[in-house]
């Protein structure tokens, strides 16, 4: 019995082993820099993307898309606008450098140009995917196409316990607005137990703290946002403010910045997106 004990503790340090397990990967871009950068924000941003084309060429990496499609009238003529939303991660995480990023400044067509090359510990990092059933409600039905004033809720459903938080993200404005954790809770994302459905939004909800029920307004005679579900079986806050305190709506870019951070250092975190139409 020792023996197979022995045995045992053998193979599952080894699989420890192998799933930590480091390589050293190389580097570089050439980035140009904007007009608005100073040149040390611009040599880390040329260190950051050759550390990043590192992970990509030696793990790869996961693509994303979202497209929206809005269609209105104007002066009896029909238009569409069509939008795209992108996101592309690596598949890994750095480690540390192995030397010291090389950094050379030239110039192109009178433009700024940073050359970076680095070397540096790199590890693969593989997501865990929890499946997840999330219901946009309007009235009370499931539904994606909303009329001005129609009351919204979401339902959700988890095969695994974590947490979750709530986004709507203004396609017009490129604005995020962080419905839930609600503004009462310190910006700690909501716990949730496994297959259980949950009502979020609406006075369903026993820790929605408002009297009427979310609602979906709009000016125009159609627009999209978009539904953004983050769940992660570990813990997580919202911190999105300069001051790192909870604040209710930030632009996409920032948000998207939060996003890619919590998916690196935590394998658990996923995001579920739904393209909500609203017509007046």
């Amino acid at each position: 019995m020792k023996k197979y004990l022995l045995f045992v503790g053998i193979l599952l340090w080894a699989s420890f082993l192998k799933a930590q397990k480091t390589v050293i990967a190389c580097g570089e871009v050439d980035y140009v820099v904007p007009e608005t950068q100073t040149l040390i924000e611009a040599k880390q941003t040329a260190i950051t993307r050759a550390r990043l084309k590192a992970i990509a060429d030696e793990f790869g990496t996961i693509v994303t898309q979202t497209n929206t499609m809005a269609m209105h009238n104007k002066n009896g003529k029909t238009n569409s606008d069509f939008n795209s939303f992108s996101e592309n991660e690596v598949r890994g995480i750095w480690i540390s450098d192995t030397k010291e990023p090389e950094v050379t400044v030239n110039y192109r067509n009178e433009m700024m140009v940073i050359h970076a090359e680095v070397c540096g510990k790199v590890r693969e990092q593989k997501r865990e995917m929890v499946e997840l059933q999330v219901r946009p409600l309007n009235n009370g039905f499931e539904s994606t196409n909303f009329k001005n004033n129609d009351r919204f809720s979401v339902s959700l459903k988890s095969a695994a316990s974590g947490y979750v938080a709530v986004f709507i993200r203004d396609d017009n404005n490129d604005i995020v607005n962080v419905m839930m954790p609600y503004e009462d809770s310190d910006g700690n994302a909501r716990e949730v137990k496994s297959n259980k459905e949950y009502f979020f939004l609406c006075t369903k909800d026993p820790e929605y703290p408002y009297e009427e029920e979310t609602i979906l307004t709009t000016s125009k005679s159609i627009e999209n946002n978009t539904l953004i579900v983050v769940f992660s079986q570990k813990k997580f806050h919202i911190s999105l403010s300069n001051m790192g305190e909870f604040v209710p709506e930030v632009e996409n870019s920032k948000f998207q910045k939060w996003l890619h951070g919590l998916r690196v250092y935590d394998t658990t975190a996923q995001a579920e997106e739904i393209v909500l139409t609203i017509k007046k």
